[in-house]
């Protein structure tokens, strides 16, 4: 317990030396709770109370309240004097501004009182609580105005556990802004302990910890303002030093050091970082004002920019120094700021949107062109035909709208469209001109297929698809892409025309030599009935003898109808081949004996080649239409010794294996153009070369010999060089063996 015996004042000389240590403690200790314990322990040495206390109110890091001064928002920062359990009570009691401590902590002026029980009312047990606070806080208000005494003041009493006071000494600390942040409270057990000097004292001691108090936060707040400056300093993706005014580095942030570390790899680093630092900082100290410019190096095969900013460094103005004028003094300069910023990526990305603004334009140019276009033109790209741009045709030939960015199968799943070849079988998708082009680099032209548009018409189009290497494209791919950059990447450009004109014409042209060729039979059957018929008589002297000239004209007209009933035969097996016409009357035949009597017959006709056929077996069975077969079979005999006008051997193969059975026929003849091999099998097509040779032909043959050997499950094919010879392949379906008893 606290002595009750009566305060012994210290000597002067003593209360001077507990001031100089309390003055020494201000200026050195930064612990707040050490400072405050070591002023209460000072106040109570120098005044001889018992007991003291600091109280403060609760402040951000800015040094505001964070509660009102009304209430009991103080709480107990430091005291001394008193046994544990009486400051456990202490920091648990309700600390706010009422009775004695009105004063003190709401109107922030001291307070000294002789005897603590001459302030308390006799009646106060009578009173309203409420009530009795509203008397003690009119008092106190008064008392702060100097119109009452502090003989005046009502005292609240004290709770039950509080240590014995009758002498009590109280004053407020004071901000700069006169704000009452806490109070240095001094008690005594004994009446009249406390002089007006030990009130002038505790005042002096309050107002130093108040200005110790501020410091103290500034302090804190310029530690933590510093620790956030390093770790911005630090984390900067820019590079920042310091130089100091001769120009020597002071500081580094951790990309500058990266960057300088990496400039003194590189043998040309010393000149490059004399740009980027040095020649920045000297201009800065030497013109006084913030530079920026921007400073290109080459730095691992790759050109880097920066922007680099030069400031000068001043020290804050002398609020107690004259300024004569509102520039400083160059000696006032002491150092500079450097900052790099790299703007290659911003650079690049400015560049990147420049050329696709430019790219956007050249686009938008090329779609007004496109648009005229009356045929349907459009990109895609990549493995899945993804759409890139199109012209106003495309929609009319499709029949819908088609999104760029969609892949063409799922358009097409999506708007209920389908492909179908000319014979009217659907077109498998992989087979399409367009996924030809994307998918294998296969440039395709002239195309044919029919598109089935939504709405059920059919509409004839003939298409080419010209592969692009997708790379050298300025066309952006997606991640999401089936291919990857190790592949090759293929862009298409497709071209479809509205055939339907021309298929009209088409059919006209075909219904017309239909009608032509019939008509001609008739006459023609009777012309080289009579012509053969004088031949005959004339031979068996069954009429006038004619003269060689008129044989010879007979002769002539006989070999000409023949000529020409073929033609016919052609031009009306064409038609009906266009018609769908044809009838195939398969049967089951041996190859063998066929191909040896279609060879033996044209043999006769020829003196100049030579006719082989080679074959290791003796029979081979075909099912086919056998005329038909024999028709394919002379067309290409023909074709063999009319296109070897210089003679020589032409070769027959029969060969045979489990799925097929193949016929070649090569010749060492004119052979035929590279370039032209691909439109060889259509209706008229002739080889420039046969021509020029004077070889006649109507360019009908291969066309029939190709449909007819293709609509009996074979296939027609050709191996071919210029000047060199020709060689044509022939394959059916092999029969199994069992069927030659039905020969």
């Amino acid at each position: 317990m606290p002595s009750q015996e009566a305060s012994k004042k210290l000597p002067t000389p003593e209360r001077f030396a507990a001031l100089s240590r309390v003055g020494v403690a201000l200026l050195s200790e930064l612990n707040e709770e050490r400072l405050l314990h070591l002023i209460a322990e000072a106040a109570c040495e120098i005044t001889g109370a018992t007991f003291a206390a600091f109280t403060l109110r609760p402040v951000s890091e800015t040094g505001q309240p964070l509660v009102p001064s009304e209430g009991s928002f103080f709480y107990l920062a430091a005291i001394v004097g008193v046994t544990k359990e009486q400051e456990t009570f202490f920091r648990h009691m309700s600390l706010g501004g009422e009775g004695l401590l009105a004063p003190i902590f709401r109107h922030g002026v001291s307070v000294r009182v002789d005897d603590v029980h001459d302030h308390q009312d006799p009646n106060h047990h009578k009173q309203a609580k409420g009530q009795e606070r509203i008397t003690a806080q009119g008092l106190a208000s008064a008392y702060a105005q100097g119109k009452l005494p502090a003989s005046q003041l009502h005292s609240m009493g004290v709770p039950h556990g509080h240590p014995i006071m009758r002498s009590f000494l109280g004053a407020p600390l004071l901000d700069r802004d006169r704000q009452v942040r806490g109070g240095l409270l001094l008690g005594h057990a004994l009446a009249g302990q406390f002089t007006a000097e030990d009130e002038l004292l505790l005042t002096g001691l309050a107002s130093q910890a108040a200005v110790a108090l501020e410091n103290g936060r500034l302090y804190r707040a310029a530690q933590i303002q510093a620790q956030e400056l390093q770790v911005i300093f630090d984390s900067s993706a820019d590079g920042i030093t310091l130089v100091d005014s001769a120009g020597q580095i002071v500081r580094e942030n951790r990309a500058a050091q990266r960057l300088h570390q990496q400039l003194q790899q590189e043998a040309d680093g010393a000149n490059t970082f004399e740009q980027l630092l040095f020649a920045p900082a000297r201009l800065a100290l030497q013109a006084q004002t913030e530079q920026q410019y921007s400073v290109s190096f080459q730095q691992d095969g790759e050109t880097h920019d920066y922007l680099v900013t030069a400031s000068p460094l001043r020290p804050p103005p002398d609020a107690g120094t004259l300024q004569l004028g509102k520039q400083a003094a160059p000696k006032n300069i002491t150092g500079a700021v450097v900052a790099w910023h790299e703007v290659t990526e911003i650079r690049r990305l400015l560049s990147i949107q420049r050329k696709q603004a430019e790219t956007e334009g050249r686009l938008a140019q090329l779609q007004l062109i496109l648009d005229e276009l009356p045929s349907s033109v459009y990109l895609v790209r990549g493995p899945d035909a993804r759409l890139v741009l199109a012209n106003r045709a495309t929609t009319g030939i499709w029949g819908a709208q088609w999104r760029p960015g969609q892949p063409l199968q799922d358009f097409l799943e999506q708007q209920h469209i389908r492909i179908f070849a000319p014979d009217g079988n659907p077109l498998p998708f992989e087979r399409m001109a367009t996924m030809r082009a994307v998918q294998h680099g296969e440039t395709v032209y002239h195309h044919q297929q029919v598109i089935r548009q939504p709405d059920g018409s059919n509409l004839p189009v003939l298409v080419n698809a010209v592969a692009l290497d997708l790379h050298s494209l300025d066309i952006t791919v997606p991640s999401g892409s089936l291919h990857t950059s190790d592949q090759p990447s293929w862009a298409a450009l497709v071209v479809h025309q509205d055939v339907s004109a021309l298929k009209e014409a088409e059919q006209l042209k075909d219904d017309f030599i239909g009608i032509a060729a019939h008509e001609l039979r008739t006459p023609l059957a009777v012309l080289k009935g009579f012509a053969q018929t004088l031949i005959v008589q004339t031979a068996r002297q069954q009429g006038p003898e004619l003269a060689d000239w008129q044989m010879e004209a007979l002769m002539s007209i006989d070999q000409a109808t023949i000529r020409l009933v073929e033609l016919t035969d052609d031009l009306l097996d064409v038609s009906r081949l266009q018609a769908g016409r044809l009838t195939l009357h398969p049967t089951y035949f041996d190859l063998v004996s066929l191909t040896q009597r279609v060879l033996t017959r044209f043999q006769t006709t020829t003196a100049h080649h030579h006719l082989a056929l080679q074959t290791d077996a003796e029979h081979l069975v075909a099912h086919a239409d056998q005329v038909r077969m024999e028709q394919v079979l002379s067309n290409l005999l023909s074709n063999a010794i009319k296109y070897s006008p210089n003679g020589g051997p032409v070769q027959l193969r029969l060969t045979c294996d489990d799925a097929n059975t193949i016929l070649s026929i090569q010749d060492n003849g004119i052979g035929i153009p590279q370039e032209q091999q691909v439109y060889i099998f259509g209706r008229f097509a002739r080889a420039e070369n046969a021509r020029m040779h004077g070889i006649k032909g109507t360019g009908l043959g291969l066309y029939l010999c190709r449909e007819l050997v293709e609509q009996q499950g074979g296939r027609i094919w050709f191996e071919s060089t210029e000047g060199k010879g020709t060689t044509f392949y022939l394959s059916l379906p092999s029969i199994v063996e069992d069927t030659e008893d039905e020969l």
